[in-house]
């Protein structure tokens, strides 16, 4: 079964920001490199799962989770407006 999750880098334009989104290899976990066009730090998210097995994004290493939490959201937007065939 193909993963709903991108295996190519792509990009998304927020605001006045160029996102470029590389897929990474993490074993059993969906992993992003973003760029960013602006000054920003480059960020790794991670879908991960919470006890309850809610899932949610964040930062690896940890410290950047509301940034995580919004390009993560941006990713799924993405996703949903670009399934893959």
């Amino acid at each position: 079964m193909q993963s709903l999750f991108p295996t190519q880098p792509f990009e998304i334009k927020y605001g006045n920001t160029t996102l470029y989104i590389t897929p990474i290899d993490i074993p059993g976990r969906y992993g992003f490199l973003i760029k960013f066009s602006s000054t920003r730090k480059p960020l790794v998210v991670v879908r991960a799962t919470a006890i309850n097995q809610e899932k949610f994004w964040t930062s690896m290493p940890e410290g950047r989770q509301t940034e995580a939490e919004g390009v993560g959201k941006l990713i799924e937007q993405y996703i949903g407006e670009h399934p893959r065939e």
